[in-house]
């Protein structure tokens, strides 16, 4: 858009609906948010109760905010009222709510004036919430009823609180999580003030300098942090811990009477609530997070950019935050916290630490920085007004044909189809996608893309809200009039496929990358049947292509005469970038890695493969077995958190977490390793391969066929852990085979799934389905 263009769009003016403005997480998160550098966002901030702590200094920031003092009955009754009146006043384009309190009263008086945008934010984990108020726990509930009928959206800031909701009653279609973001620029090395002040204290600089921050309050759970201490007293007496919030001070008489009960008068030093958090990050070696609940822990990330080394429980998303750079511990155990805390001592001498917390500190940066957060925030603002951003206003060829994406998960269409869609875009295709609302939609819109919501998810069992999806489906395709629909994944390809009939779409393109056990176990029954009839009902297009990437999903398909035999289409995968994804010698071993990079899913062999790291290691192969990949919280055969983290810690397997750089991760590993169940053509052995790494995988459909057996890579049964350790042992222990088949493995990729190849037949494909008949 010109810049007249942009000047003329009209400001987003969002209302942020919080019972207070006193010194707390929500608080924190609202002002840094609302302060932020924005594109085209005005912020008015009511407070359902005073001005408090922020309060002044959002009016000082040139923050419009309202107060309502709604305390008592009295104070409520008029105060909603004039809640009432301000909102139909301001007329704001998005309500915004944050906590139960505000949600519910927020929400119900926002709809109550014609507001359909809210957006609820729920700022509690939900972990102990059957513990809490009476008072919270009736919110969460009505809440819950609730939020299939007020809120457009709901933001959770972690994973975890998102799960728990849902498991509360919340309306899972209507759950994003938007992490916390943080102004970087404050949390620093300042070796210099890190100095002065452990000087005013007393403190050696030689001393292990330990910082709790977080106010005194039960699910901080002080006294297992001070349990803990005094566990560590007995083989540090040296270190000293800074207690750092508000109510963490003398006169705090419970909290004195702990310390005397553990004898930590002389290591325990008592700062209260302070203005200078970022110096005492700083100075401190060790961050603790003893809490046993947490949503998002935001000082864990505030310590790992500080390069404080982080000892956390193994509460809300603490875990995923600290990823392999921190000491993760269960929660309510104070020997655990005490083993803890020693090992993040003994930690301090390592010569590789200040790498470590160097790693940690631009992973935070990247993932959880202000920015991304103020851009997901607008993202979500933008789709509740169903406003296009500002490159989806952009002026378009309006005789350029259009391509419309259908895919459930935006982050799988920007790790499978991004440079598919790119090459549609530089072809001339005017691309559009169309998911289910996620943070990610932001990098989708940046690459110039139109995108729409869907109220699609990968559950679903309620028959009318999935008849509402193919309804959706429907009127978005009679609206944009898409020339071609690409849809992925099943349920995209199965309700897509039906309202593209329905609304007489010209041409439609289905992704087949798996069918899964209901069609191959061998077995008839019901669910098995539908499934067939939906599969002909969404396929039966009468101009349509069917892509899959393996001739045994083809096959069944055909056999059952859901797919016409000129329908079929082989492309094998997803393709690689056989740049990005460049062949590179092994590292010099030992020891020998064994690699996964995947979901971690049952069905994907995660049990297998921990049961065959346990097999290596008794053994004593030698073998280093590493994960890579998060659960997927949505998916019934997610491991948890909880389990991949103890085998994690029990040291059987390393747990990389999620990872970006995959080609990173191959290069430095020896052996590719995935066990699944069935696949459609598994993207990570296909990056392996590119990378020329051999590759350890299943004689099942999908992963068969990313390999050459006994070329590039071994076969095992399915299920059989035993087998699995022996071929990884096979080729750990023969260099010159493993390095052969990767040469191999190098090879094969050039020939078969270069990404170029993949994307000319797509274009052909498009090409063809986009004419006239």
């Amino acid at each position: 858009m010109t810049q007249r263009e942009l000047a003329e769009v009209k400001p987003t003016t969002v209302v942020h609906i919080i019972s207070g403005l006193g010194h707390g997480g929500a608080e924190t998160v609202l002002y840094r948010l609302v302060t932020a550098p924005t594109s085209n966002t005005r912020h008015i901030v009511l407070s359902l109760g005073g001005l408090d702590v922020f309060g002044p200094r959002l009016q000082e920031a040139g923050i419009e905010v309202h107060t309502f003092h709604m305390h008592g009955a009295v104070g409520f009754a008029r105060g909603l009222w004039r809640l009432r009146q301000c909102l139909k006043t301001l007329q704001p384009d998005v309500v915004q709510t944050w906590m139960y309190n505000s949600d519910f009263v927020g929400g119900l008086v926002a709809r109550s004036v014609g507001i359909r945008a809210v957006s609820w934010g729920i700022r509690n984990s939900g972990e102990s919430l059957h513990q809490g108020s009476s008072k919270a726990r009736l919110l969460a509930w009505l809440c819950a009823r609730l939020s299939g009928v007020v809120p457009a959206a709901i933001v959770t800031c972690a994973d975890s609180a998102a799960r728990r909701h849902k498991h509360w009653g919340y309306e899972a279609d209507k759950l994003q999580v938007i992490p916390n973001g943080y102004d970087l620029s404050r949390w620093q090395p300042d070796q210099e003030a890190a100095a002065q002040l452990r000087a005013e204290l007393n403190i050696d600089p030689s001393t292990p300098l330990l910082a709790a921050v977080a106010r005194w309050n039960p699910l901080k759970d002080h006294p297992n942090l001070l349990a803990a201490l005094s566990r560590v007293k007995r083989s540090v007496p040296q270190m000293r811990c800074l207690l750092v919030g508000e109510g963490l001070d003398a006169s705090n008489t419970e909290l004195m009477q702990l310390i005397t009960h553990f004898d930590l008068a002389e290591q325990v030093v008592l700062l209260g609530r302070r203005d200078d958090v970022p110096t005492i990050m700083a100075a401190a070696d060790i961050h603790v997070l003893s809490s046993k609940a947490e949503g998002f822990p935001n000082v864990v990330c505030e310590a790992m950019v500080s390069r404080a080394l982080c000892v956390v429980t193994d509460v809300g998303d603490a875990a995923k935050i600290v990823g392999d750079e921190g000491v993760i511990v269960p929660p309510r155990n104070a020997e655990a916290l005490a083993a803890g805390i020693e090992k993040a001592i003994g930690l301090l001498s390592s010569p590789d630490l200040s790498a470590r917390l160097e790693d940690g500190a631009k992973r935070i940066a990247r993932l959880y920085s202000l920015s991304t957060m103020v851009e997901n925030y607008e993202t979500l603002w933008q789709d509740l007004q169903g406003r296009p951003t500002i490159a989806g206003a952009a002026t378009r060829d309006a005789s350029a044909p259009l391509l419309l994406y259908v895919v459930t998960n935006p982050d799988f269409f920007l790790s499978h189809r991004l440079p598919l869609a790119l090459a549609a875009q530089a072809a001339g295709f005017d691309v559009h996608v169309a998911t289910r609302r996620a943070p990610s939609v932001a990098r989708i819109r940046g690459h110039g893309f139109t995108h729409h919501v869907v109220p699609l998810n990968r559950s679903g069992k309620n028959p009318f809200k999935e008849i509402y999806v193919i309804w959706s489906l429907y009127r978005l395709f009679k609206r944009i009039r898409p020339q071609v629909i690409h849809a992925v994944t099943i349920k995209s390809i199965l309700y897509s496929g039906i309202a593209a009939r329905l609304a007489k779409v010209p041409g439609f393109l289905a992704a087949i990358s798996g069918l899964g056990y209901l069609f191959t176990d061998g077995r008839d029954g019901p669910m098995k049947t539908i499934a067939l009839k939906l599969y002909k009902l969404a396929l039966s297009h009468p101009r349509s292509r069917v892509i899959f990437q393996n001739t045994s999903d083809r096959d069944v398909l055909m056999q059952a005469g859901v797919v016409r035999s000129e329908q079929a289409v082989l492309i094998r995968g997803s393709g690689v970038d056989l740049n990005q994804f460049s062949y590179t010698a092994e590292t010099e071993g030992p020891p020998v890695i064994a690699l996964m990079v995947s979901r971690l899913l049952a069905d994907k062999g995660v049990n297998e493969f921990v049961s065959a790291a346990k097999i290596s290691q008794q053994r004593e192969d030698g073998i280093v077995w590493q994960i890579a990949g998060s659960p997927d919280i949505e998916n019934p055969a997610s491991i948890t958190r909880e389990q991949i983290t103890d085998w994690h810690q029990s040291g059987v397997v390393q747990w990389l977490g999620e990872q970006t750089d995959i080609a990173g991760l191959y290069q430095r590993s020896h052996i590719a390793v995935l066990p699944s169940y069935r696949e459609g053509l598994p993207k990570s052995l296909i990056e392996a391969a590119a990378c020329g790494r051999a590759v350890v995988t299943t004689d099942v459909p999908g992963c068969r066929d990313a390999i050459e057996v006994g070329v590039t890579g071994l076969l095992v049964p399915p299920k059989d852990a035993v087998a699995l350790a022996d071929a990884v042992a096979d080729l750990a222990h023969n260099e010159q085979k493993r390095q052969r088949f990767g040469r191999a493995g190098r090879d094969l990729a050039e020939r078969a799934f270069d990404i170029n190849i993949v994307i000319d037949s797509h274009l052909r494909l498009y090409g063809y389905l986009a004419k006239s008949k």
